[in-house]
């Protein structure tokens, strides 16, 4: 009787054991990152090719793809890789909330759900919420750009006094909350650089790009730009209140710096509701 009272505990202990440690079953998924859109709305993207894959700014190749699973990285590739936009992840049957991002930013770091960048650039992504089972197949992604971008034109000449020319944003977001694709942590950005090559031209353009606090909603912005001598003194200056940014759209700045501020209105009709200032 002891002994079969024995072997009877140990056969409910093993499979006692054997359902604590079942393994939960798991499905091998591929994600194709196959074209962006192709519409008239923000920044229409081109069709997308395999390695390298290619925004629209002159044909600028997207360097990284980032896959999350909530806060879990899941996969990071980049675009020296041979199969550059497919990522095939084993998933655990159920519930997923997947993010893709792809960017050509730099100086790329990420930390408890958070990604940063020392430059932001072109950067696209998407979220998936998918439910993994058995038969979960290949699945194709579409991703939307997700940055803003803001255009500066200085419609007057650059005078010889003009040595540094710098910028000033505040708040510019170049930290992005990788589980809903939104900017975080907005702060003032500085960007001082040498103009003295830009000396008696007039239409220069500079170009900043920057990731939005949501992907619907406009935020507001004052930009100031300062012209410094070579002694290091502020000769020129101008402050924009207010300045309206948006996700995949541009903000078009214009005026005149050297001499009296002028500018006008206009819309440019191949992005997504431009929007459009003045100093």
């Amino acid at each position: 009787m002891k002994k079969f009272l024995f072997f009877s505990a140990l056969a409910a202990l093993l499979i006692g054991c054997k359902g604590q440690n079942a393994p939960e079953q798991v499905q091998a998924v591929q994600f194709k990152v196959s074209t962006f859109t192709q519409t008239t709305e923000p920044i229409g993207a081109p069709a997308i090719h395999r390695s390298p894959i290619l925004d629209d700014e002159g044909g600028t190749a997207l360097t990284d793809l980032f896959v999350f699973d909530g806060t879990t990285q899941l996969a990071h590739q980049t675009s020296d890789a041979q199969d550059f936009g497919t990522v095939v992840l084993n998933l655990t049957h159920g519930n997923h909330n997947l993010s893709f991002i792809l960017t050509r930013s730099t100086g790329i770091t990420v930390e408890n759900g958070v990604m940063t960048f020392t430059s932001v650039r072109s950067t696209f992504g998407k979220l998936l919420a998918l439910n993994v089972t058995a038969s979960t197949g290949a699945q194709d992604l579409t991703l939307d750009r997700i940055s803003g971008q803001l255009q500066l034109t200085i419609n007057d000449a650059f005078p010889t006094t003009a040595n540094e020319i710098e910028f000033v944003v505040n708040p510019r977001y170049s930290q992005l909350n990788v589980t809903n694709l939104q900017g975080v942590n907005g702060d003032e950005w500085y960007q001082r650089v040498s103009c003295t090559a830009k000396q008696g031209q007039s239409g220069v353009q500079y170009t900043f790009n920057t990731i939005c606090p949501s992907l619907t909603d406009e935020y507001t912005a004052d930009v100031t730009i300062n012209i410094y001598n070579a002694g290091g003194s502020v000769i020129y200056t101008v402050t924009i209140d207010d300045v309206r940014f948006a996700a995949n759209t541009k903000t078009l700045l214009s005026g005149n710096l050297f001499t009296t501020p002028s500018a006008s209105v206009g819309v440019n009709t191949s992005w997504n509701s431009n929007i459009v200032g003045t100093w």
